[in-house]
Protein backbone atom coordinates (compact mmCIF):
# COMPACT_ATOMS: atom_id res chain seq x y z
CA UNK A 1 0.00 0.00 0.00
CA UNK A 2 1.37 3.33 -1.17
CA UNK A 3 2.17 5.81 1.79
CA UNK A 4 0.42 9.62 1.18
CA UNK A 5 2.14 12.38 1.64
CA UNK A 6 0.92 15.83 2.18
CA UNK A 7 1.00 18.37 -1.04
CA UNK A 8 3.09 21.81 -0.52
CA UNK A 9 -0.21 22.83 -0.53
CA UNK A 10 -1.33 21.35 2.48
CA UNK A 11 2.04 21.79 4.33
CA UNK A 12 1.46 25.72 3.77
CA UNK A 13 -2.04 25.26 5.33
CA UNK A 14 -0.81 23.25 8.30
CA UNK A 15 1.88 25.83 8.69
CA UNK A 16 -0.70 28.91 7.92
CA UNK A 17 -2.92 27.30 10.61
CA UNK A 18 -0.13 26.49 13.35
CA UNK A 19 1.52 30.38 13.13
CA UNK A 20 -2.21 31.33 13.62
CA UNK A 21 -2.27 29.01 16.78
CA UNK A 22 0.64 30.93 18.44
CA UNK A 23 -0.18 34.22 17.48
CA UNK A 24 -3.57 33.22 19.17
CA UNK A 25 -1.29 32.27 22.27
CA UNK A 26 0.95 34.78 22.49
CA UNK A 27 -2.39 37.43 21.87
CA UNK A 28 -3.69 35.83 24.97
CA UNK A 29 -0.50 35.90 26.76
CA UNK A 30 -0.05 39.35 26.14
CA UNK A 31 -3.91 40.20 27.09
CA UNK A 32 -3.00 38.03 30.36
CA UNK A 33 -0.04 40.32 31.02
CA UNK A 34 -1.26 43.24 30.28
CA UNK A 35 -4.20 42.63 33.18
CA UNK A 36 -1.46 42.21 35.55
CA UNK A 37 0.86 44.50 37.22
CA UNK A 38 5.12 44.08 36.60
CA UNK A 39 6.47 42.56 39.03
CA UNK A 40 9.82 41.61 37.90
CA UNK A 41 10.87 45.84 38.90
CA UNK A 42 11.41 44.46 42.48
CA UNK A 43 15.61 45.13 43.08
CA UNK A 44 17.04 41.81 43.16
CA UNK A 45 19.74 43.61 46.12
CA UNK A 46 17.06 43.86 48.61
CA UNK A 47 16.95 41.57 51.39
CA UNK A 48 13.00 41.10 51.14
CA UNK A 49 10.81 39.14 53.67
CA UNK A 50 7.29 37.78 53.71
CA UNK A 51 5.58 37.01 57.06
CA UNK A 52 2.99 34.36 56.51
CA UNK A 53 0.01 34.54 59.12
CA UNK A 54 1.11 32.36 61.99
CA UNK A 55 -1.53 29.01 61.94
CA UNK A 56 -3.48 27.58 65.21
CA UNK A 57 -4.12 24.34 65.40
CA UNK A 58 -6.89 25.04 68.09
CA UNK A 59 -9.72 27.50 68.84
CA UNK A 60 -11.00 30.46 66.74
CA UNK A 61 -10.36 32.63 69.45
CA UNK A 62 -6.35 31.71 68.63
CA UNK A 63 -6.71 32.19 65.06
CA UNK A 64 -8.01 35.89 65.36
CA UNK A 65 -5.01 35.84 68.42
CA UNK A 66 -2.58 34.64 65.65
CA UNK A 67 -3.82 36.77 62.60
CA UNK A 68 -3.68 40.20 65.64
CA UNK A 69 0.06 39.05 66.25
CA UNK A 70 1.01 38.33 62.82
CA UNK A 71 0.39 41.97 62.03
CA UNK A 72 1.88 43.11 65.18
CA UNK A 73 5.25 40.96 64.17
CA UNK A 74 5.19 42.94 60.72
CA UNK A 75 5.54 46.44 62.22
CA UNK A 76 8.39 45.04 64.24
CA UNK A 77 10.15 43.60 61.81
CA UNK A 78 9.96 46.61 59.09
CA UNK A 79 12.44 48.92 61.47
CA UNK A 80 15.07 46.60 60.72
CA UNK A 81 17.69 47.98 58.65
CA UNK A 82 17.90 47.22 55.06
CA UNK A 83 15.01 44.69 54.83
CA UNK A 84 12.02 45.41 53.08
CA UNK A 85 9.49 43.78 55.01
CA UNK A 86 6.00 42.83 52.71
CA UNK A 87 2.63 44.11 53.84
CA UNK A 88 0.04 41.95 55.57
CA UNK A 89 -2.53 42.25 52.33
CA UNK A 90 -0.10 40.27 50.01
CA UNK A 91 0.96 37.81 53.21
CA UNK A 92 -2.69 36.62 53.87
CA UNK A 93 -2.80 36.58 49.85
CA UNK A 94 -0.44 34.37 49.22
CA UNK A 95 -1.59 31.86 52.09
CA UNK A 96 -5.12 31.45 50.81
CA UNK A 97 -3.77 31.15 47.33
CA UNK A 98 -0.89 28.63 48.40
CA UNK A 99 2.00 30.28 47.04
CA UNK A 100 4.66 28.20 46.53
CA UNK A 101 8.43 29.68 46.72
CA UNK A 102 8.56 30.67 43.12
CA UNK A 103 5.25 32.54 43.66
CA UNK A 104 6.39 34.29 46.81
CA UNK A 105 9.59 35.65 44.81
CA UNK A 106 7.84 36.20 41.51
CA UNK A 107 4.65 37.93 42.92
CA UNK A 108 5.66 39.39 45.73
CA UNK A 109 9.91 39.90 45.51
CA UNK A 110 10.39 37.80 48.67
CA UNK A 111 14.08 36.56 48.91
CA UNK A 112 12.83 34.66 52.79
CA UNK A 113 9.78 33.72 53.96
CA UNK A 114 9.08 33.90 58.22
CA UNK A 115 5.98 31.31 58.58
CA UNK A 116 5.16 28.90 62.01
CA UNK A 117 2.59 28.17 64.72
CA UNK A 118 1.16 30.01 67.78
CA UNK A 119 0.51 28.25 70.22
CA UNK A 120 -1.33 28.96 73.86
CA UNK A 121 -0.46 26.70 76.86
CA UNK A 122 -2.36 28.06 80.40
CA UNK A 123 -0.79 30.94 80.89
CA UNK A 124 2.46 30.90 78.15
CA UNK A 125 1.95 31.90 74.51
CA UNK A 126 5.13 29.99 72.06
CA UNK A 127 5.48 30.71 68.12
CA UNK A 128 7.70 27.85 66.82
CA UNK A 129 9.09 29.54 63.54
CA UNK A 130 10.95 28.58 60.24
CA UNK A 131 12.96 31.92 58.31
CA UNK A 132 13.52 29.77 55.04
CA UNK A 133 15.32 31.58 52.09
CA UNK A 134 13.13 31.06 49.09
CA UNK A 135 15.42 30.85 46.65
CA UNK A 136 17.81 27.84 47.61
CA UNK A 137 14.89 26.40 50.50
CA UNK A 138 17.66 26.86 53.11
CA UNK A 139 16.30 27.23 56.72
CA UNK A 140 18.03 29.79 58.05
CA UNK A 141 16.27 29.86 61.15
CA UNK A 142 14.55 27.35 63.52
CA UNK A 143 13.47 28.38 66.93
CA UNK A 144 10.58 28.56 69.53
CA UNK A 145 9.94 31.38 71.36
CA UNK A 146 7.98 31.75 74.53
CA UNK A 147 6.63 33.83 76.71
CA UNK A 148 3.92 34.85 78.90
CA UNK A 149 0.41 35.63 77.62
CA UNK A 150 0.86 39.25 78.95
CA UNK A 151 4.02 39.21 77.20
CA UNK A 152 3.05 38.86 73.40
CA UNK A 153 4.18 42.78 72.35
CA UNK A 154 7.73 41.65 73.67
CA UNK A 155 7.34 38.08 72.36
CA UNK A 156 7.13 39.97 69.28
CA UNK A 157 9.83 41.98 69.68
CA UNK A 158 12.23 38.62 71.05
CA UNK A 159 11.14 37.20 67.17
CA UNK A 160 12.67 40.67 65.39
CA UNK A 161 15.79 40.44 67.19
CA UNK A 162 16.34 36.61 66.13
CA UNK A 163 15.68 37.34 62.56
CA UNK A 164 17.68 40.39 62.24
CA UNK A 165 20.84 38.45 63.65
CA UNK A 166 19.61 35.49 61.48
CA UNK A 167 19.65 37.69 58.36
CA UNK A 168 22.94 39.45 60.13
CA UNK A 169 21.04 42.71 59.98
CA UNK A 170 20.69 45.91 61.91
CA UNK A 171 17.62 46.48 64.48
CA UNK A 172 17.42 50.10 65.74
CA UNK A 173 16.96 49.65 70.08
CA UNK A 174 13.01 50.59 70.94
CA UNK A 175 12.13 50.75 74.65
CA UNK A 176 10.72 47.24 75.57
CA UNK A 177 7.01 47.50 75.12
CA UNK A 178 4.47 47.11 77.75
CA UNK A 179 2.72 44.06 79.47
CA UNK A 180 -0.67 43.74 78.89
CA UNK A 181 -3.68 41.29 79.96
CA UNK A 182 -4.43 38.49 78.37
CA UNK A 183 -7.53 39.40 77.84
CA UNK A 184 -7.05 42.48 76.86
CA UNK A 185 -4.41 41.56 74.03
CA UNK A 186 -7.02 39.28 72.74
CA UNK A 187 -9.83 41.56 72.77
CA UNK A 188 -7.47 44.52 70.47
CA UNK A 189 -6.77 41.55 68.24
CA UNK A 190 -10.88 40.72 67.71
CA UNK A 191 -11.46 44.38 67.04
CA UNK A 192 -8.62 43.92 64.21
CA UNK A 193 -10.84 41.48 63.03
CA UNK A 194 -14.10 43.43 62.80
CA UNK A 195 -12.37 45.98 60.46
CA UNK A 196 -14.93 45.44 57.96
CA UNK A 197 -17.80 45.92 60.68
CA UNK A 198 -16.81 49.03 61.66
CA UNK A 199 -19.48 49.89 64.26
CA UNK A 200 -18.96 47.09 66.14
CA UNK A 201 -15.07 47.55 65.78
CA UNK A 202 -15.66 51.11 67.10
CA UNK A 203 -17.93 49.63 70.06
CA UNK A 204 -15.15 47.12 71.14
CA UNK A 205 -12.12 49.33 70.89
CA UNK A 206 -14.00 52.09 73.13
CA UNK A 207 -14.72 49.14 75.61
CA UNK A 208 -11.47 48.20 75.41
CA UNK A 209 -9.61 51.21 76.02
CA UNK A 210 -11.76 52.20 78.89
CA UNK A 211 -10.99 49.23 80.86
CA UNK A 212 -7.52 49.17 80.13
CA UNK A 213 -6.61 53.05 79.97
CA UNK A 214 -2.71 52.38 79.23
CA UNK A 215 -3.10 49.73 76.53
CA UNK A 216 -0.86 52.34 73.88
CA UNK A 217 -1.93 50.34 70.28
CA UNK A 218 -5.87 50.37 71.54
CA UNK A 219 -5.85 53.89 71.80
CA UNK A 220 -4.20 54.36 68.53
CA UNK A 221 -6.25 51.64 66.68
CA UNK A 222 -9.01 53.37 67.63
CA UNK A 223 -8.08 56.60 66.31
CA UNK A 224 -7.22 54.80 63.26
CA UNK A 225 -10.15 53.38 62.82
CA UNK A 226 -12.91 56.33 63.42
CA UNK A 227 -10.37 58.69 61.02
CA UNK A 228 -10.41 56.10 58.41
CA UNK A 229 -13.95 57.26 57.48
CA UNK A 230 -13.11 60.52 58.88
CA UNK A 231 -15.40 62.68 56.55
CA UNK A 232 -17.99 65.18 57.56
CA UNK A 233 -21.47 63.33 56.49
CA UNK A 234 -20.11 60.01 58.53
CA UNK A 235 -18.75 61.64 61.44
CA UNK A 236 -20.85 61.27 65.00
CA UNK A 237 -20.69 64.41 66.99
CA UNK A 238 -17.56 64.75 68.87
CA UNK A 239 -15.20 61.78 66.61
CA UNK A 240 -12.99 64.46 65.33
CA UNK A 241 -11.75 65.49 68.81
CA UNK A 242 -12.19 61.75 69.95
CA UNK A 243 -9.54 61.14 66.95
CA UNK A 244 -7.08 63.67 68.47
CA UNK A 245 -7.76 62.64 71.94
CA UNK A 246 -6.90 58.86 71.43
CA UNK A 247 -3.95 59.28 69.32
CA UNK A 248 -2.54 61.77 71.58
CA UNK A 249 -2.99 59.41 74.63
CA UNK A 250 -1.66 56.39 72.74
CA UNK A 251 1.72 58.41 71.99
CA UNK A 252 1.76 59.71 75.65
CA UNK A 253 2.18 55.81 76.35
CA UNK A 254 4.37 54.70 73.36
CA UNK A 255 6.08 57.54 70.92
CA UNK A 256 6.96 55.01 68.79
CA UNK A 257 3.46 53.85 67.50
CA UNK A 258 3.30 54.87 63.85
CA UNK A 259 -0.42 54.50 63.46
CA UNK A 260 -0.98 56.88 65.96
CA UNK A 261 1.67 59.82 64.34
CA UNK A 262 -0.34 58.78 60.89
CA UNK A 263 -3.51 59.75 62.26
CA UNK A 264 -2.46 63.13 63.88
CA UNK A 265 -0.65 63.83 60.34
CA UNK A 266 -4.01 63.23 58.60
CA UNK A 267 -6.00 65.50 60.85
CA UNK A 268 -3.43 68.26 60.27
CA UNK A 269 -3.95 68.46 56.68
CA UNK A 270 -7.69 68.07 56.56
CA UNK A 271 -7.46 71.58 58.42
CA UNK A 272 -4.70 72.83 55.68
CA UNK A 273 -1.77 72.86 58.34
CA UNK A 274 0.75 71.28 55.64
CA UNK A 275 3.63 72.27 57.46
CA UNK A 276 2.90 70.65 60.84
CA UNK A 277 1.18 67.24 58.52
CA UNK A 278 3.94 66.65 56.11
CA UNK A 279 6.78 65.92 58.32
CA UNK A 280 4.50 64.17 60.55
CA UNK A 281 3.49 61.52 57.79
CA UNK A 282 7.43 61.62 56.75
CA UNK A 283 8.38 60.38 61.02
CA UNK A 284 5.58 57.76 61.10
CA UNK A 285 7.40 55.92 57.95
CA UNK A 286 10.99 55.99 59.45
CA UNK A 287 8.81 54.34 62.30
CA UNK A 288 7.05 51.85 60.32
CA UNK A 289 8.03 51.80 56.58
CA UNK A 290 5.74 49.02 55.67
CA UNK A 291 2.45 50.82 56.66
CA UNK A 292 0.37 50.62 54.12
CA UNK A 293 -2.39 52.66 54.91
CA UNK A 294 -0.21 55.72 56.30
CA UNK A 295 1.90 55.59 53.51
CA UNK A 296 -0.91 55.75 51.32
CA UNK A 297 -2.58 58.56 52.74
CA UNK A 298 0.83 60.55 52.67
CA UNK A 299 0.36 59.93 48.42
CA UNK A 300 -2.78 61.60 48.59
CA UNK A 301 -1.67 64.15 50.39
CA UNK A 302 1.34 65.14 48.80
CA UNK A 303 -0.83 64.90 45.95
CA UNK A 304 -2.86 67.46 47.00
CA UNK A 305 -0.17 69.63 47.76
CA UNK A 306 0.91 69.25 43.80
CA UNK A 307 3.84 66.98 44.39
CA UNK A 308 2.41 64.99 42.12
CA UNK A 309 5.85 62.74 41.11
CA UNK A 310 7.13 62.52 44.19
CA UNK A 311 3.41 61.40 45.73
CA UNK A 312 3.78 58.48 42.44
CA UNK A 313 7.09 57.79 43.63
CA UNK A 314 6.02 56.91 47.57
CA UNK A 315 3.01 54.88 45.60
CA UNK A 316 5.21 52.99 44.00
CA UNK A 317 6.78 51.97 47.06
CA UNK A 318 3.61 51.37 48.30
CA UNK A 319 3.11 48.65 46.17
CA UNK A 320 6.41 47.21 46.28
CA UNK A 321 5.81 46.65 49.83
CA UNK A 322 2.35 45.30 49.24
CA UNK A 323 2.01 44.64 45.83
CA UNK A 324 -1.45 42.13 46.45
CA UNK A 325 -2.96 45.07 48.20
CA UNK A 326 -6.01 45.86 46.40
CA UNK A 327 -5.25 49.53 48.02
CA UNK A 328 -2.05 49.76 46.70
CA UNK A 329 -2.59 48.44 43.01
CA UNK A 330 -5.64 51.46 43.13
CA UNK A 331 -3.13 54.01 44.38
CA UNK A 332 -0.21 53.65 41.97
CA UNK A 333 -2.99 53.36 39.24
CA UNK A 334 -4.07 56.73 40.31
CA UNK A 335 -0.92 58.57 40.39
CA UNK A 336 -0.46 57.18 37.31
CA UNK A 337 -3.12 58.42 35.60
CA UNK A 338 -2.88 61.73 37.10
CA UNK A 339 0.72 61.96 35.44
CA UNK A 340 -0.70 61.38 32.53
CA UNK A 341 0.21 57.69 31.62
CA UNK A 342 -2.84 55.96 31.37
CA UNK A 343 -1.80 52.73 29.83
CA UNK A 344 0.17 52.24 32.98
CA UNK A 345 -2.66 52.86 35.45
CA UNK A 346 -5.09 50.65 33.67
CA UNK A 347 -2.83 47.77 34.32
CA UNK A 348 -2.75 48.80 37.98
CA UNK A 349 -6.16 49.30 37.99
CA UNK A 350 -7.41 46.00 36.54
CA UNK A 351 -5.56 44.13 39.27
CA UNK A 352 -7.73 45.72 42.38
CA UNK A 353 -9.18 42.13 43.42
CA UNK A 354 -11.86 42.25 44.98
CA UNK A 355 -12.88 45.51 43.35
CA UNK A 356 -13.28 48.87 45.65
CA UNK A 357 -16.66 50.74 45.80
CA UNK A 358 -14.79 53.55 43.64
CA UNK A 359 -13.07 51.12 41.36
CA UNK A 360 -15.93 51.38 38.47
CA UNK A 361 -15.42 54.79 38.56
CA UNK A 362 -11.69 54.97 38.90
CA UNK A 363 -11.27 52.68 35.42
CA UNK A 364 -14.28 54.87 33.75
CA UNK A 365 -11.95 57.92 33.67
CA UNK A 366 -9.18 55.65 32.72
CA UNK A 367 -10.83 54.32 30.17
CA UNK A 368 -12.00 58.30 28.58
CA UNK A 369 -8.17 59.43 29.24
CA UNK A 370 -7.27 56.56 27.11
CA UNK A 371 -9.77 57.51 24.59
CA UNK A 372 -11.66 53.85 24.64
CA UNK A 373 -14.88 54.90 24.50
CA UNK A 374 -16.65 51.69 24.50
CA UNK A 375 -15.25 50.28 27.52
CA UNK A 376 -16.15 53.28 29.03
CA UNK A 377 -19.81 52.91 28.26
CA UNK A 378 -19.67 49.21 29.09
CA UNK A 379 -18.13 50.77 32.73
CA UNK A 380 -20.81 53.00 33.01
CA UNK A 381 -23.60 50.12 32.92
CA UNK A 382 -21.98 48.75 36.26
CA UNK A 383 -21.97 51.84 38.44
CA UNK A 384 -24.81 50.98 41.30
CA UNK A 385 -27.93 52.86 40.90
CA UNK A 386 -27.67 53.78 44.80
CA UNK A 387 -24.52 56.16 44.13
CA UNK A 388 -26.63 58.64 42.39
CA UNK A 389 -24.25 59.07 40.03
CA UNK A 390 -25.04 56.04 36.92
CA UNK A 391 -27.80 57.78 35.13
CA UNK A 392 -24.96 60.54 34.53
CA UNK A 393 -21.59 58.19 33.39
CA UNK A 394 -24.51 56.36 31.12
CA UNK A 395 -25.34 59.83 28.95
CA UNK A 396 -21.89 61.24 29.42
CA UNK A 397 -20.55 58.02 28.04
CA UNK A 398 -22.74 58.10 24.74
CA UNK A 399 -21.89 62.09 24.35
CA UNK A 400 -18.34 61.65 23.98
CA UNK A 401 -18.77 59.57 21.13
CA UNK A 402 -21.98 61.64 20.04
CA UNK A 403 -21.84 65.50 21.37
CA UNK A 404 -24.96 66.19 20.40
CA UNK A 405 -26.12 64.22 23.49
CA UNK A 406 -24.26 66.56 25.93
CA UNK A 407 -27.81 68.78 25.86
CA UNK A 408 -29.38 65.79 27.57
CA UNK A 409 -26.16 64.72 29.84
CA UNK A 410 -25.75 68.10 31.71
CA UNK A 411 -29.26 68.36 33.31
CA UNK A 412 -27.93 64.88 34.22
CA UNK A 413 -25.10 65.92 36.01
CA UNK A 414 -26.89 68.98 38.13
CA UNK A 415 -29.53 66.39 39.01
CA UNK A 416 -26.45 64.25 40.41
CA UNK A 417 -25.18 66.85 42.26
CA UNK A 418 -28.65 67.54 44.07
CA UNK A 419 -29.28 63.48 44.74
CA UNK A 420 -25.50 63.39 46.22
CA UNK A 421 -24.69 66.70 47.73
CA UNK A 422 -21.75 67.05 45.91
CA UNK A 423 -19.47 68.32 42.67
CA UNK A 424 -20.37 65.74 39.59
CA UNK A 425 -16.82 65.57 38.45
CA UNK A 426 -18.11 65.07 35.17
CA UNK A 427 -18.35 68.18 35.10
CA UNK A 428 -14.63 68.37 33.27
CA UNK A 429 -15.56 66.90 30.29
CA UNK A 430 -18.26 69.23 29.60
CA UNK A 431 -17.83 71.24 26.27
CA UNK A 432 -17.04 74.18 28.14
CA UNK A 433 -16.54 74.03 31.65
CA UNK A 434 -16.94 76.11 34.15
CA UNK A 435 -13.26 76.56 36.20
CA UNK A 436 -14.81 78.56 38.91
CA UNK A 437 -18.27 75.66 40.17
CA UNK A 438 -15.26 72.71 39.45
CA UNK A 439 -12.61 73.91 41.29
CA UNK A 440 -14.75 74.81 44.30
CA UNK A 441 -16.06 71.62 44.29
CA UNK A 442 -12.55 70.03 44.30
CA UNK A 443 -12.04 72.11 47.09
CA UNK A 444 -14.83 70.70 48.78
CA UNK A 445 -13.32 67.49 48.15
CA UNK A 446 -10.10 68.03 49.16
CA UNK A 447 -11.33 69.77 52.84
CA UNK A 448 -13.88 66.69 53.11
CA UNK A 449 -12.01 63.68 52.62
CA UNK A 450 -12.25 62.46 48.84
CA UNK A 451 -8.66 62.30 47.79
CA UNK A 452 -8.84 60.01 44.94
CA UNK A 453 -10.63 63.25 43.23
CA UNK A 454 -9.23 65.99 44.02
CA UNK A 455 -6.09 64.92 42.00
CA UNK A 456 -8.13 65.72 39.23
CA UNK A 457 -6.47 69.79 39.91
CA UNK A 458 -3.61 68.32 38.62
CA UNK A 459 -3.66 66.17 35.65
CA UNK A 460 -2.57 67.71 32.30
CA UNK A 461 -5.75 66.37 30.70
CA UNK A 462 -7.11 69.54 32.76
CA UNK A 463 -4.56 72.56 32.39
CA UNK A 464 -6.65 75.36 31.23
CA UNK A 465 -8.41 74.62 35.00
CA UNK A 466 -4.93 75.66 36.64
CA UNK A 467 -4.91 79.27 34.38
CA UNK A 468 -8.22 80.13 35.44
CA UNK A 469 -8.90 82.94 38.37
CA UNK A 470 -10.83 80.47 40.27
CA UNK A 471 -7.68 78.85 40.58
CA UNK A 472 -5.35 81.40 41.99
CA UNK A 473 -8.14 82.02 44.79
CA UNK A 474 -8.01 78.24 45.69
CA UNK A 475 -4.30 78.28 46.37
CA UNK A 476 -4.86 81.05 48.75
CA UNK A 477 -8.17 79.67 50.62
CA UNK A 478 -6.35 76.33 51.11
CA UNK A 479 -2.83 78.26 51.94
CA UNK A 480 -1.45 76.22 49.74
CA UNK A 481 0.87 79.22 47.82
CA UNK A 482 2.07 79.93 51.87
CA UNK A 483 3.38 76.31 51.91
CA UNK A 484 5.04 76.61 48.48
CA UNK A 485 6.50 79.64 49.39
CA UNK A 486 8.18 78.29 52.88
CA UNK A 487 8.75 74.62 51.74
CA UNK A 488 9.73 74.94 48.24
CA UNK A 489 7.46 74.55 44.62
CA UNK A 490 5.98 71.94 43.26
CA UNK A 491 7.88 70.82 40.08
CA UNK A 492 5.05 72.34 37.34
CA UNK A 493 4.43 75.25 39.24
CA UNK A 494 6.79 78.79 40.08
CA UNK A 495 5.96 82.34 41.42
CA UNK A 496 4.23 84.55 39.37
CA UNK A 497 3.10 87.73 41.44
CA UNK A 498 1.45 87.58 44.42
CA UNK A 499 0.10 84.07 43.41
CA UNK A 500 1.53 81.09 41.29
CA UNK A 501 1.65 79.70 37.62
CA UNK A 502 1.23 76.12 37.22
CA UNK A 503 2.00 74.23 33.94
Amino acid sequence: MRETRPTRRAWRYVAAFGLLIVLAAAAAIYQAWLRQPAVHDFDVSDTALVVLPLHTGSQHDDAVLAQGFSAELIERLAIIKDLRVIGNASAQRAVSENFDSRQLQWRLGATHSLSGTLRIQATQAYVELRLIDVASGQVVLAQTYGRAIDEMSLLSQDIALGVAKSLKLLIPAVPDAARIEPDAYRSYCEALHLAEDRARALESLRALVAAQPNFARAHAALAREIVGEARPERLAPGELEEIASEAKRALDLDPYLAQAHVTLAILACRTGDWARCMPMFQHALELNPSDTFGRMAYVYWLGALGFVDQGLREAEIAWRLDPLSPSANFTRGRLLDTVGRHAEASRYLEAVTPPSAGLVYARWHNAVWRTDTDAAAKLAVSIPESDGFREAYLVVSEALIEPRLWSEALPLISTSERATGRMDVLRLLTPDPDYAVIVGGLEGMLRNGWPSYYLLLWMPEYAKMRHDPSFQDFLKRTRLIDYWRAAGWPPQCRAEGEGALCD
